[in-house]
């Protein structure tokens, strides 16, 4: 078994030479048990970091990401390496939805030994962290960063379980022209996120000849009245906010009582049930559109039976990425039993290889770390939403 083991051997002799060895594994701890060598049924514990946000203007988004880890790390703990049983120790930390925290977490998981990570929840604080975790070999999955360059840039260590913004970005700047979108305003909150998906809605209604306007709301604003001013004088017919959905709901409500008439649109980061609320109501979301960067729910074969375990561990439905998050501790682990191995180079060697049967159905990646879609896939990926009475519905073919 890798990662760090040392072996101690004490030898006793009188009549009889007795080798006792003990092994240790970073990460690891033992649960019990006489024996190391899985002959005795010996279990031990393997610490898997959980980067995400439990705190601010994300916190439904993280809680949906640390609940269904919970519920992997239940389903996947009793896996093998090298005969010894392993359970699954999830060391979740909160970087508050801000990127200014995402190093310090990573760090502060680093040091509590884990061998993988799962997160971070955002493109920003994934990308933040990144350079720390690659510098300690560290495995990084996320379930919900979509930002096309994480895994452009050259961390070889980083994989997702989620598609990315630039194929999410045509798909919501196609559906505005499908709508018949001739003006049209692109707002986003500054952040990594938000931009690089409203460069790419930017990119692909230019392309066809749309007008455009591109606006900030930036992240923690409560007063847009000169964006909404801008807007109002523009006169679009389709307006798309690439932020999330606290700064969404908050444009809508203010273009709204402007008397700005348009179809209100967004990406994965407005699809939280929340936004009713945070829009000063749902009426005043009421039949905005958004999109998703995953695959549809309703077309994963395994998310019936997670959606059960999800519900009667919370009491809530199923929060965004929460499956995507699962998968991405089921590749882990499987990458773990792959090369039988703790070793982070070992780790993202067998993720490169890995062919990970999950909810979302069989995931591998590709050389970048990106997850792979058979046949190639393109915009007709990506699902759509509706928001109405109060909550998103899926819009089926």
């Amino acid at each position: 078994m890798a990662h760090g083991r040392t072996r101690k051997v004490l030898a006793l002799a009188l009549t009889l030479l007795l080798t006792v060895s003990m092994f240790t594994i970073t990460g690891c701890k033992s649960d019990g048990g006489t024996s190391t060598d899985g002959t005795s049924g010996k279990t031990e514990t393997i610490k898997i970091g959980v980067h995400t946000s439990l705190t601010g203007g994300l916190a439904d988004y993280g809680f949906a990401a640390s609940e269904g880890l919970k519920i992997g790390a239940t389903d996947f703990s009793g896996f093998e390496v090298d005969g010894v049983t392993y359970n699954i120790e999830l060391v979740i930390k909160d970087d508050k939805g801000e990127p200014a925290e995402a190093p310090i977490v990573a760090q502060q998981l680093i040091d509590e030994g884990v061998v993988a990570v799962i997160g971070g929840l955002t493109s920003g604080a994934t990308n933040a962290a990144l350079p720390i975790y690659q510098a300690a070999g560290i495995p990084v999955l996320s379930g919900s960063a979509t930002a096309p360059d994480l895994t452009e840039v050259g961390f070889d260590n980083f994989f997702r379980t989620c598609l990315r913004d630039d194929l999410q970005g045509a798909a919501i700047g196609a559906w505005a022209i499908e709508l018949g979108g001739k003006k049209v305003v692109v707002a986003d909150d500054r952040g990594d996120y938000a931009v690089a998906l409203g460069n790419e809605v930017q990119g692909t209604l230019e392309a066809a000849g749309v007008q455009v306007l591109r606006e900030e709301c930036a992240e923690g604003d409560v007063d847009f009245s000169a964006q909404v001013n801008n807007i109002k004088a523009f006169g679009p017919d389709v307006i798309i906010f690439t932020g999330y959905h606290r700064e969404a709901g908050l444009l809508f409500k203010q273009c709204i009582e402007a008397g700005v008439d348009a179809q209100f649109m967004g990406g994965d980061g407005i699809k939280s049930n929340e936004i009713g609320d945070e829009a000063g109501g749902a009426a005043n979301v009421e039949g905005a559109l958004c999109t998703f960067g995953g695959f549809a729910q309703e077309a994963m074969p395994g998310y019936a039976a997670f959606l059960e375990k999800y519900e009667a561990a919370t009491g809530k439905d199923g929060g965004p990425y929460a499956e995507n998050n699962y998968d991405a501790l089921g590749a882990v682990v499987q990458a773990i039993v792959d090369a039988q191995s703790f070793e982070g180079a070992d780790i993202i060697a067998a993720l490169h290889d890995v062919e990970y049967q999950g909810v979302q159905g069989t995931l591998t990646f590709d050389a970048n770390g990106d997850v792979s879609v058979p046949g190639g896939g393109g915009i007709e990926l990506i699902p759509r939403f509706e928001y109405t009475g109060g909550q998103w519905t899926y819009i089926a073919d």
